[in-house]
């Protein structure tokens, strides 16, 4: 039989007997395993064929994908947190001050007519849980606001605009220098980062900050501390009717002062901050 040597691809003849063992090329001298030869037909060559003229591409058919769910990016996400929605701040609030003012001034009125302390402490139960969701929007407001325009020039941190607010005697200090403040710092901001918007009206946050105080001390705190002095306030519009109705509209007076000059200063404030993130979004 036939055989082939793998390394120098040299045919010769070897016995059968010898088949699976190893042997030296005669000619190249290597050893190799011995394995038979067999030889294969060379493959006729394919007839060439007349080549065919290209056709015109046709474009894929282009599927409609379907339309992707908006997603806020992380920078739309950033502006709604720093964004001021006037629904709380504005509108929000005013509903809130309007049900806790109306309570109220219902109590003392059935007090004063009727003689009931019964009356008197019931609403201004009811009226004091509207008034301290209402303070707690204002103090959400305190602290946006703040937080809008913190850089190293701002002296007055969010978290310090609103705790040196629970201070006594120094809290009526306080809320002058921290409302008059704002706005004095936002107009220096927008100065100082060169941002083209409207500036804040000093002048309705300096009354804004005096109508607060005023308010704070002839109607918040009393309408808080009713249920400590509510022996001596019902004896004042029971038997002191006169003067009991003086108080009650000196109150009065002095809360739609304070709720009307909310209303502007919430509106400005929200207009400004919101200006201010639309802004530093474009800069971007």
């Amino acid at each position: 039989m036939k055989t082939q040597c793998p390394n120098c691809k040299s045919k010769f003849s070897i016995s059968e007997t010898n088949i699976g063992k190893q042997t030296k090329c005669p000619k190249c001298t290597k050893p190799f395993t011995v394995e038979p030869f067999v030889e294969t037909s060379a493959k006729s060559p394919e007839p060439l064929t007349p080549a065919k003229s290209p056709k015109a591409a046709v474009p894929p058919a282009k599927i409609a994908a379907p339309a992707a769910a908006p997603v806020k990016s992380p920078e739309s996400k950033e502006l709604s947190k720093t964004a001021l929605s006037k629904t709380v701040f504005v509108y929000g609030w005013a509903i809130v001050r309007i049900i806790a003012g109306g309570l109220g001034a219902l109590g003392l009125m059935m007090a004063i007519n009727k003689g009931e302390y019964s009356t008197l402490i019931g609403t201004f139960a009811a009226a004091d849980v509207f008034l301290v969701l209402g303070i707690v929007i204002e103090l959400t407001l305190y602290y946006r606001m703040w937080a809008a325009i913190q850089d190293n020039q701002v002296s007055i941190s969010p978290g310090k605009a609103i705790g040196f607010l629970f201070i006594p005697v120094f809290n009526i200090y306080w809320m002058l220098d921290m409302l008059i403040g704002f706005a004095e710092d936002y107009n220096e901001f927008i100065r100082q980062h060169a941002i083209t918007i409207k500036k804040l009206p000093v002048m309705l946050f300096i009354l804004y900050a005096f109508l607060s105080m005023l308010t704070a001390v002839i109607v918040t705190v009393p309408m808080l501390c009713v249920f400590i002095i509510v022996g001596r306030i019902s004896s004042a519009f029971i038997n002191h009717t006169l003067i009991a109705q003086a108080l009650l509209f000196s109150a009065s007076a002095a809360g739609i002062a304070h709720f009307i000059a909310y209303i502007l200063v919430s509106i400005k404030t929200c207009d400004a901050v919101n200006a201010l993130t639309n802004a530093s979004a474009k800069s971007r």
